[in-house]
């Protein structure tokens, strides 16, 4: 009973500090609600441009035959996370941010819950689907022929459904006890950084130990015709390779960019407190984090050559209708 009523008075002192009343905002400065006024128009434009460029690319997605099936419903996962943050989380975003400038702390209060649970599942599900497709990469790399054997489209939508079903629910853990939740993001964080960091850095090792080899090979020459046929297929292979290392590289490290700030903010607030300093540190991070899901079509169309042609047919067609 104590430890249950410790926990309920942690989590109304949580909802008081970023709900103010009237009252409370009239005590902030002009600055803090400025920001929120400002961040609330910035979010409004990232929300419509997360959802229309994400469907964009969910759309041409079925067309890029380059992409292995398993691959292709990762990034359809994290592409659905990205619209979820545009279409779910970020009008909850709003409706905490205007009702905190207006002093509005019933309707914060009662927006702050669904935004906890939605907004952390979907960066949750962003942060596991990223290291997912390091370990896919990986996968191809270590296990050649085997791959598509290993690598299926059933198992990997299988884990596709349990990264879901685990974001939700560690981040209904907001709900019951704030500290589990805050030690679940602190876990999952360091967990996705750890094996995409692992992932990519044997990636590198293998790639520079097979190049080492290739070159040692090509020294000797004394392969038959046939055997540079397949030398050549075996350099176009690895080029191709590369190219999704590269796509998937550059998606991991914007996503690491945009959730660091946050990170850095989550770890201020929980050792310091929620000064004014850190809540509007909080808002401009948190708007930084959701930029991520406008940034990662971009990245699509800009790595990947089929999606970048396949949008491009798709807007050619807008244009002329």
């Amino acid at each position: 009973m104590e430890t249950n009523s410790t926990s309920e008075g942690i989590e109304q002192s949580f909802h008081a500090t970023q709900c103010p009343d009237l009252e409370e905002i009239s005590k902030r400065s002009l600055f803090f609600v400025a920001s929120l006024v400002l961040l609330s128009g910035v979010n409004g434009v990232l929300l419509f441009v997360a959802v229309l460029g994400n469907a964009v690319i969910l759309w041409v997605l079925r067309g890029v035959s380059s992409i292995h099936p398993p691959s292709r419903t990762l990034l359809y996962s994290l592409a659905t996370s990205d619209i979820c943050v545009g279409f779910i989380v970020q009008p909850f975003n709003l409706i905490y941010m205007i009702s905190t400038a207006k002093g509005q702390a019933a309707l914060c209060s009662s927006a702050l819950p669904y935004w906890d649970v939605i907004g952390f599942a979907m960066s949750g599900i962003s942060l596991l689907t990223t290291s997912e497709i390091s370990v896919d990469r990986l996968l191809a790399l270590r296990l050649k022929l085997r791959y598509r054997e290993v690598v299926s489209l059933g198992r990997t939508r299988l884990v596709v459904l349990m990264t879901w079903l685990v974001s939700f629910a560690a981040g209904s853990a907001s709900l019951w006890n704030r500290e589990t939740f805050t030690i679940l993001q602190i876990i999952g964080v360091f967990l996705s950084i750890a094996v995409s960091s692992f992932s990519y850095t044997t990636i590198h090792i293998l790639l520079h130990q097979r190049e080492k080899r290739r070159q040692e090979r090509q020294i000797a020459w004394d392969q038959p015709s046939q055997s540079v046929n397949e030398a050549s297929t075996s350099a176009f292979s690895t080029r191709r390779y590369k190219s999704t290392v590269s796509t998937a590289l550059w998606v991991y490290c914007v996503l690491l960019m945009c959730s660091l700030p946050y990170m850095i903010v989550a770890a201020l607030w929980a050792v310091y407190g929620s000064s004014e300093a850190i809540l509007i540190a909080h808002a401009y991070a948190i708007t930084l984090l959701y930029f991520n899901s406008v940034l990662n079509p971009i990245l699509y169309c800009w790595k990947i050559r089929q999606v970048r042609q396949a949008v491009r047919e798709v807007f050619s067609w807008v244009c002329c209708q």
